[in-house]
């Protein structure tokens, strides 16, 4: 059950990230709902496995939709590492670490792709990308956030907790 789960969320991060957003336009706004996932993922998780998710998500992001391979796919996996690092350190009920996580790597994630842009040659002017698109991109990413990891949390936690119970048991 929490396998299947798990898939459906990340092939609905996917398909939000990658064509709803796109076709539905918010005002040219857009939370990253991907990066929310696996942040959400890298707290309940672990580095390791969120990690990998968010390689594989971003590395297949990557070869169907941009030009770049391989840097969508490195931020979202430093991502699901670095929320990982909060792993059994705090509860899952804490909503501000994997939101202030998720809205910093956000943050990151858009300045790291507008300097990909200008090595590419493009010349966007900085601080209207900040204020029309990174800004709100950044403050709608932890917004997201926190319903995500409401959701993994009453999904997905309890039966991680049940798990690890009986494994402490044995």
């Amino acid at each position: 059950m929490r396998k299947w789960l798990l898939v459906l969320s990340l092939a609905a991060a996917f398909y939000l990230d990658t064509m709803f957003f796109n076709v539905v336009n918010l005002y040219g706004l857009r939370p990253d709902v991907m990066l929310a996932v696996i942040v959400s993922l890298g707290v309940l998780i672990g580095p390791v496995p969120a990690g990998a998710i968010g390689f594989g998500l971003g590395l297949l992001a990557d070869i169907l939709f941009n030009k770049i391979v391989g840097l969508t796919a490195l931020t979202y996996m430093l991502s699901g590492a670095a929320a990982g690092m909060f792993y059994r350190k705090f509860f899952a009920d804490n909503l501000i670490i994997p939101t202030a996580v998720a809205m910093i790597c956000s943050f990151l994630k858009e300045h790291i792709l507008l300097i990909a842009a200008v090595l590419a040659g493009s010349r966007p002017p900085y601080f209207m990308a900040f204020a029309t698109y990174i800004l709100p991109c950044f403050l709608l990413t932890g917004g997201v956030c926190i319903l995500v990891h409401l959701f993994f949390k009453h999904t997905l936690y309890r039966q991680l907790w049940r798990q690890e119970a009986i494994k402490l048991e044995e």
